[in-house]
């Protein structure tokens, strides 16, 4: 009692303290912080999350990327521990909790509990008969099944999305739902296909002027074309020049919504960085340009995705940023980089990252055998990684359910190794 006491007077303290109108980091947030912490103390659990909703979430998520904070206020509610409910009554708000905990959970790379987290939340929905929050939590699911390699089961619940959302008019569940469909399009290869499935988030888009939204699309199309391009060499100078076009258009769209979303940035320098990188290989006359290009963006895309820690994208800036320095020389140090990504794909169950690092990997042992000469150790570990990035590109259905790009690299890559 003496302590529920002591905590409410804090709280009633920090209540007292005048919010921040402009909040430019965390240490601005500590005020609240602190009386969300006495408030979950004092056993005020549904004041504690008013305010979080209110007054955290959405500075701390989409301005300052504070995912670890966010965790850590939101595991507070759970008080039988994470594999029970959190401590409220009312089931819509035990799911919003859920929901939000699964969110930065899956943005720190912790993507099984993302999973499990969002499905209990998206129960209790379908228990309530909440089609529009059911939907959007598919959608969300759908995003971490696919990182994993769960293609077949990702696209099924983004078709389950739609069909909610056109039940109940959903558009905004609609258009999400396509433009994450396009994603997983995207990775098995269907170019034409993921392109209609885009269009369609991108006309909701334009005409919400919906700037996160549009910023997200031109990101997913610059994807598209990268990926394209690795599939057809004989095009790949005019393929490139549209995803760069389609990263910058993305970078230029993430500065004009209300209220700047970390991750859109750190996604558009990665691609656009990614791009002018690839176009160094097809213009040798400009690549040093390129690679100057490629090198301020993919370093700005690191610098901003480490300061949030951010992993569901490190290892693919990482990858990046090592057949950059691969480029320029610095092969020690792209193979050291190669490295940390790929325990960052193990370590978060990323599949179709895995599939990427692998075929890189193996690719550098193969040119290491040019450099030394004819050493067995090296094509044995080529051999090993281009095998492991084709069971990765296999993900758990296998083709047409397959990450196509790599699979089919990494099939290149084994028949050259019998030669």
């Amino acid at each position: 009692p003496d302590r529920t006491a002591a905590h409410t007077r804090l709280r009633d303290y920090f209540e007292a303290v005048p919010k921040k109108e402009k909040i430019e980091s965390l240490n601005d947030l500590a005020p609240v912080i602190e009386l969300y912490h006495h408030m979950v103390r004092a056993g005020q659990y549904i004041e504690a999350i008013n305010l979080y909703r209110d007054h955290i979430n959405d500075t701390g998520y989409y301005q300052l990327g504070a995912y670890q904070t966010l965790i850590e206020l939101l595991t507070a509610l759970f008080i039988d521990g994470e594999e029970n409910m959190p401590c409220f009554e009312r089931e819509d708000i035990q799911a919003y909790t859920l929901n939000q905990l699964g969110l930065v959970h899956g943005r720190i790379g912790n993507t099984q509990k993302s999973i499990q987290l969002r499905s209990k939340q998206n129960n209790l929905q379908a228990k309530a008969g909440n089609k529009e929050y059911l939907a959007t939590g598919l959608a969300n699911v759908a995003v971490q099944q696919l990182v994993i390699g769960s293609l077949c089961a990702a696209e099924r619940n983004l078709h389950r999305c739609i069909d909610l959302g056109h039940d109940i008019g959903y558009e905004l569940g609609i258009a999400v739902a396509h433009q994450e469909l396009g994603r997983i399009l995207i990775s098995r290869g269907l170019w034409i296909e993921a392109a209609q499935a885009l269009d369609l988030s991108y006309q909701y888009n334009i005409k919400e002027n919906d700037y996160q939204g549009l910023s997200v699309d031109w990101a997913y199309h610059s994807l598209h074309d990268l990926l394209m391009a690795r599939e057809n060499p004989e095009s790949q100078i005019a393929i490139l020049e549209s995803a760069t076009h389609h990263a910058q258009r993305s970078l230029e769209l993430a500065t004009q919504w209300h209220r700047p979303n970390s991750r859109d940035f750190i996604r558009g320098y990665w691609l656009l960085g990614a791009s002018y990188r690839a176009m160094a290989s097809t213009a040798p006359r400009s690549a040093t340009e390129y690679l100057e290009k490629a090198e301020k963006h993919l370093s700005e895309s690191l610098r901003r995705c480490r300061a949030i820690n951010l992993v569901e994208m490190e290892a693919d800036i990482l990858l990046e940023n090592s057949k950059l320095l691969h480029a320029q020389g610095e092969h020690e140090e792209a193979l050291r980089l190669a490295h940390e990504a790929l325990t960052i794909t193990e370590r978060s169950g990323y599949v179709l990252q895995g599939a990427d690092v692998h075929i890189w990997l193996a690719e550098l042992a193969l040119e290491g055998l040019k450099v030394e000469g004819l050493q067995v150790e090296n094509k044995e570990l080529a051999r090993e990684y281009a095998e492991k990035a084709l069971q990765l590109a296999h993900c758990d259905d296998g083709p047409p359910y397959h990450y196509k790009v790599a699979y089919e690299e990494a099939q290149v890559l084994l028949e050259k190794l019998k030669e």
